[in-house]
């Protein structure tokens, strides 16, 4: 059989064609059949300047409500623009799932790394896309390195990868380079801005927009991420994204049988009630969750502190709708890597 190959000229990407799900343009009530998300909905906004809510279930927009205001002083609602820190790496590897679909590129083959601007040591050659989503390429992890200094994810990355890959290629070691690069990636193989790509890729086909990347400022109708957007560039895939919960929402709850080749733990993480994945910066924490199968999607997004990681979000939201849906099988159990 003739290996495969990964087309790496830009691309011009097919129309999209799923059907498009009801947006809404501001928040309605409080579901009166959804008890305990309300109570948690009412427990973050007391804590936080602004939280947003949001739940599909069937295909259809079931709740969604916001707290706080927007930069430009109106009310926030579910269609309100937020950091969602991490969760971004959920949408980036959405967005591969979709040009690995289209045939655009082959997860299983090697990192393309001089056409993404990236000359790396040898011995990164082999290591595949597949590796990235999974967090096990042997990327160091850098940790406090992210938010500080100037420049973006291009310029960054490449110190990253001047030695060998770690001596944790093969086990998942978590390490935002990993998504830093895909983001690359997406750019080169659609010769798009990555937010223009993803916004194509993965949102446009169910008819919300709304993203953009903290390295290009907030917009008036965002709700301010206190302290300022500008510390996050680095992230590039993985962490730039601003976007309300309503449209990531709609999105993942269009999530294809495709996708789910893609979207597989260890690089999504999974718990007894699905997958999905947190956020957790300074100032923002978030949680995107998959429950029953794909029935039901829940996101929710904090300006500010409380609690302390996104995981904490997904503690309190996921066992909320898991009780209100009558499907509670107790405290999440996100499974470790």
């Amino acid at each position: 059989m003739a290996p495969s190959t990964t087309r790496l000229a830009p691309t011009t990407l097919p129309p999209a064609t799923t059907t498009p799900l009801p947006t809404t343009t501001q928040s309605p009530p409080a579901h009166p059949d959804l008890p305990a998300v309300n109570a948690t909905f009412n427990s973050l906004a007391s804590r936080n300047s602004a939280v947003s809510m949001t739940i599909y279930r069937d295909g259809a927009l079931l709740f969604s409500r916001a707290s706080g205001t927007a930069i430009n002083g109106e009310p926030a609602n579910g269609d309100s623009p937020m950091v969602i820190a991490s969760v971004s790496k959920l949408i980036t590897a959405a967005a591969i799932a979709r040009l690995q679909d289209q045939g655009v590129i082959n997860v299983d083959e090697p990192v393309p790394w001089p056409l993404i601007g990236v000359t790396p040591h040898e011995s990164w050659e082999t290591v595949t896309l597949r590796e990235l989503l999974s967090h096990t390429s042997g990327m160091p992890v850098a940790r406090t390195s992210w938010f500080g200094g100037s420049g973006d994810c291009s310029s960054f990355l490449p110190r990253l990868v001047e030695q060998p890959p770690t001596g944790t290629r093969g086990r998942w070691t978590y390490s935002n380079g990993n998504y830093c690069a895909l983001g690359l990636v997406i750019e080169h193989v659609t010769g798009q801005p990555l937010d223009e790509a993803v916004q194509q890729l993965v949102f446009d086909p169910v008819g919300v927009s709304g993203l953009h990347l903290t390295v290009n400022g907030e917009v008036p109708t965002d709700v301010a991420h206190g302290p300022g957007v500008g510390r996050l560039s680095r992230l590039g895939g993985a962490g730039t994204y601003i976007v309300s919960t309503d449209d990531l929402a709609a999105a993942l709850a269009a999530t294809t049988a495709a996708d789910r080749q893609i979207l597989v733990w260890p690089g999504v993480i999974t718990d007894q009630y699905g997958w999905g994945h947190t956020g957790t910066v300074s100032g923002a924490k978030a949680c995107a969750w998959v429950l029953e199968f794909g029935r039901t999607v829940i996101v929710a997004t904090v300006a500010g502190n409380s609690p302390e990681t996104g995981g904490g979000v997904c503690d309190q939201i996921v066992p909320a709708i898991a009780a209100d849906l009558a499907i509670s099988d107790g405290r999440p159990d996100r499974t470790p890597p």
